[in-house]
């Protein structure tokens, strides 16, 4: 009689957990991206009264008498499957057209001298994304997103890439205050578009604010001592090339860091040495307008460039016609994001192509950990993401990115409400079980009377 007291409790338990689950359910029929899950039981442990026996000529043999413990939670499991989409009208706004998740990635405030790899990778079915305003493409609820800048030598491949390839970081403290935080940096995996427009139209601004545009090539060939073209090692050395026995211009350009290039022009004068002897030709850097269009002096040559003119050269700058101003996103004339994920800019009736978003698969997508916000964690049981081209990489070449449009809630209310009743029955059910366990009870205790 005991034993049915606590299978009633057992019941009371798990289905007050299917309860929960359904509730969860219930309130995020609306919540963009959202993954339903059910609840699935499994009976618990028995107790064998009389034991099995084989039969024989002379007489019939036992099935084993077994009595069940109650029931306990089996599993809780995720509805991975692709719900409806929902027009939006937001560029920004993007929804995965089959498998795979958006990546996000979120940084703590970190120390320039410590270790600058993100504090967590997440994945999320909900694209509600925009620009912030430093100009990172951004999720709604503060995250950066993950995807593949575009270089010197165009969008990069990442097919079947490991977790790791997310944890390359470039410093940019663009607050100067010596610190590290999710808008300070740019990432080689996090996409901000104001850094991505001036390398897409070459219009770069320095630290006295003027801009100024860069032959690569020009650069490359002058900076024999490399005092100031910064090279990925890393990337060189995956793709098996050893950078000092490189001499072509054209093969070494595939393999400059952009964005360390720029910082070491900024920084340093980079047009004369100690001596005067100028480190790379006026042909490599020169000023320029808002359009690219180089600053010429009245003899119709390039303004010599200088990375922190003092007041005297300032005004000789100024007097020339060299400019002040950043080229920005915001500058962009229209945008556009491709069934690829490519975002694609058009500034002074020129399209351009800045970045691509990229998606995350699993061999095991219901094995992702729910980290609230409408975002997923990888664990041992979906295996290590690998990073796909949507519409192009092996597993995804049916997969497409659409723009203006978000996943909706693939929640199936019919279906959550018919559960409920199910489920609360069997809740009455079990506490039903109780009271009259606890009733027969009572009739023992009696028995004295």
């Amino acid at each position: 009689m005991m034993r049915s007291l606590y299978s009633g409790v057992s019941g009371l338990t798990t289905h007050q957990t299917r309860m929960d689950v359904i509730g969860n359910n219930i309130a995020n029929v609306n919540t963009y991206g959202f993954k339903a899950s059910r609840v699935t039981f499994r009976d618990i442990y028995y107790q064998t009264s009389i034991g099995e026996t084989a039969g024989r000529n002379t007489y019939a043999g036992n099935n084993p008498a077994q009595v069940g413990y109650g029931v306990q939670l089996g599993s809780i499991d995720k509805d991975m499957s692709m719900s409806n989409f929902q027009n939006s009208n937001r560029v920004f706004d993007m929804a995965i057209a089959g498998d795979g998740f958006f990546m996000t990635a979120t940084f703590d405030s970190l120390n320039l001298n410590s270790d600058k790899q993100a504090s967590s990778v997440n994945y999320t079915r909900m694209g509600a994304f925009g620009i912030d305003s430093f100009g990172n493409l951004a999720a709604s609820n503060n995250v950066l997103v993950v995807g593949s800048r575009n270089t010197l030598d165009g969008l990069t491949k990442n097919g079947d890439e490991s977790l790791a390839a997310m944890n390359d970081v470039e410093i940019l403290d663009r607050n100067d205050d010596g610190k590290v935080n999710a808008s300070d940096v740019t990432y080689r995996n996090v996409v901000n578009l104001n850094d991505l427009m001036q390398q897409a139209y070459n219009i770069y601004t320095d630290n006295a604010g003027y801009m100024y545009g860069i032959n690569w090539e020009q650069l490359i060939g002058d900076d024999k001592d490399g005092a100031i073209v910064v090279y990925d090692e890393e990337l060189a050395t995956k793709d098996g090339k050893d950078l000092s026995k490189i001499t072509d211009a054209k093969d070494k350009i595939k393999y400059v860091d952009i964005q360390a290039t720029l910082d070491k022009i900024n920084k340093e004068i980079a047009d004369t040495t100690a001596n005067g002897t100028p480190k790379v030709s006026g042909k490599a850097l020169y000023y320029c307008d808002k359009t690219g269009k180089a600053i010429v002096d009245a003899a119709g040559a390039n303004v010599a460039y200088k990375a922190n003119p003092d007041d005297t050269n300032q005004t000789t700058l100024e007097t020339s016609g060299v400019l002040k101003g950043k080229l920005s996103f915001g500058d962009a004339e229209a945008v556009s994001v491709g069934k690829d994920g490519v975002i694609t800019v058009t500034y002074n009736s020129e399209m351009k192509t800045l970045a691509r978003v990229e998606i995350g698969v699993f061999d095991n997508p219901d094995g992702l950990a729910e980290d609230g916000d409408t975002q997923f964690s990888e664990t041992v049981a979906s295996g290590e993401v690998k990073i796909k081209r949507a519409g192009i990489d092996p597993g995804v070449t049916k997969t497409q990115i659409r723009s203006n449009f978000l996943e909706m809630s693939n929640v199936n209310l019919a279906q959550e409400f018919s559960d409920m009743i199910v489920t609360q029955r069997g809740f009455q059910a079990n506490a039903r079980i109780i009271t009259t366990s606890d009733s027969m009870l009572e009739e023992l205790v009696n028995l004295k009377r």
